[in-house]
């Protein structure tokens, strides 16, 4: 009796017979009209089972590439009226995906869909678009908004990393698959480290021992040791994150702030930006001015995120990642990248398979192979060798990222809803610039936040 194959080999044994003859039907080997070969020379040809052959084959009838001819056979389908997607994305979806590549690819296999691209405004709107693109961020901006509604309910898949398809759930339903993802990590220029005769970053390290390797690293002549956007979204808020505690409510009053870890963690982060021994006073603004600086050899260590690492996969850059420090435990923020599909969309059947591409194994490895970002579903080998054919400068700690992933967190866990954290951070901002004390800071924050319940965070997916 043979091996049975896992369920892992045996879909991926449907998803390579299922693309060959899509290609050899646009590759008209076989014309319209034309019935393809029995199941049984099938089996005989991909060493597949009775089983897998006709799952395959119901795969190209539910695409709408055959049509199943009782007691005949299998028919390549006439042609198909044209469907015109569109799809919404974040600014970066383009670098981060290779989204054109994606997007070609896709449309070779479905020759009669066309997808057309536009971006998301800055109120997070999607307008008419079929299907969305968008982060965890911005998907908990869309529960608290309450236009979870606007997305249709998705299947999971058993693949994905642990975790990621919780960031797209809401009372137990998926309105988003995870498409690639990316813990916030240190990225140091390999360089410097060797010239100054200092230790690569590790997994050990607190912020006092960044600060300590930062002040060596600036050389009085430009260069800094450490610096990152200390304005984004997906930077601060990891200090938060670093206390381990939650902002806590009583009687809809935010539970006073002195004496907690989220206090001692926004004093880290203010100690660490007023160091100018490692830190310049470079006003960013965008993560992209850091990217560039540290490019050009004025930074030794950034906080940056895989998919940030594809402003640098063409450059000639010396440099590694590593975890993050920490204050009392490692702990780092993780983006995911989803998509969804729209409940008012007139072209839903186009628009799942437009979804389901996007995590198939052929979409996912051409992620893997043409960015730095890291695809949702477990690939079998994550080798620096694996995407030298397209030239990618990618780090030697690559795989670092799933040796992190019980330090994994998001904006949720603080257990507030997403909308309080620019609340949060227009009163931490006067308090960076010395304009209030810890005390000022405390009572201003309460201000804000009183009302917004760990009830509001939980309606926002935590």
């Amino acid at each position: 009796m043979g091996i049975r194959p896992t369920k892992e080999q045996f879909n991926r044994q449907l998803e390579q017979m299922a693309g060959t003859l899509r290609n050899e039907m646009i590759e008209g080997r076989y014309a319209l009209g034309e019935y393809l070969p029995t199941e049984r020379t099938l089996m005989e040809r991909f060493r597949m089972s009775n089983n897998a052959v006709r799952t395959a084959l119901e795969t190209l009838v539910r695409e709408g590439w055959i049509e199943k001819v009782p007691r005949i056979g299998n028919r390549v389908a006439a042609g198909r009226p044209p469907v015109k997607l569109v799809l919404a994305r974040n600014v970066v979806a383009q670098r981060n995906l290779e989204l054109s590549g994606l997007l070609d690819n896709f449309h070779r296999q479905f020759p009669w869909i066309s997808v057309e691209t536009h971006g998301i405004d800055g109120q997070g709107n999607t307008g008419d678009a079929d299907l969305v693109l968008a982060d965890n961020y911005q998907f908990q901006r869309m529960v608290e908004d309450g236009a979870i509604k606007k997305l249709e309910p998705l299947t999971g898949r058993e693949d994905m990393y642990p975790g990621l398809a919780r960031q797209f759930a809401v009372e137990g339903s998926l309105y988003m698959r995870p498409v690639v993802f990316s813990p916030i990590v240190l990225c140091y220029n390999k360089a410097h480290f060797r010239e100054c005769g200092l230790m690569e970053p590790d997994g050990s390290w607190t912020w006092d021992n960044l600060l300590g390797c930062a002040e060596k690293l600036s050389d009085g002549k430009g260069r800094y040791g450490f610096s990152f956007h200390a304005q984004d979204t997906n930077r601060w808020p990891l200090f938060l994150l670093q206390s381990g505690e939650r902002f806590e409510w009583n009687a809809g009053q935010l539970n006073d702030l002195r004496g907690t870890r989220l206090l001692e963690s926004m004093k880290v982060y203010k100690r660490i930006i007023h160091n100018r021994k490692a830190f310049p006073l470079f006003l960013s603004e965008s993560n992209g001015d850091i990217l560039q600086m540290f490019e050009e050899g004025k930074l030794s260590m950034i906080l940056n995120t895989y998919m940030g690492l594809n402003l640098w996969k063409h450059a000639n850059l010396e440099y590694d990642v590593a975890p993050v420090p920490f204050i009392y435990e490692p702990r780092t923020l993780v983006i995911v990248l989803g998509i969804g599909i729209s409940a008012k969309s007139a072209h839903k059947e186009e628009a799942r398979l437009l979804a389901d591409y996007f995590v198939s194994a052929g979409a996912q490895n051409y992620i893997y192979e043409h960015t730095l970002s890291i695809p949702s579903t477990q690939l079998p080998t994550y080798s620096p060798a694996a995407s030298t054919s397209v030239g990618i400068n990618r780090p030697e700690r690559y795989a670092l990222f799933r040796e992190m992933m019980f330090s994994y967190r998001t904006h949720s866990d603080l257990g507030i809803p997403v909308m309080s954290l620019p609340k949060i951070f227009q009163q931490l901002k006067a308090y960076l610039a010395d304009m209030i004390d810890e005390n000022e800071l405390c009572d201003r924050i309460r201000g804000a936040l009183s009302g917004e319940t760990r009830a509001g965070a939980s309606e926002a997916g935590d």
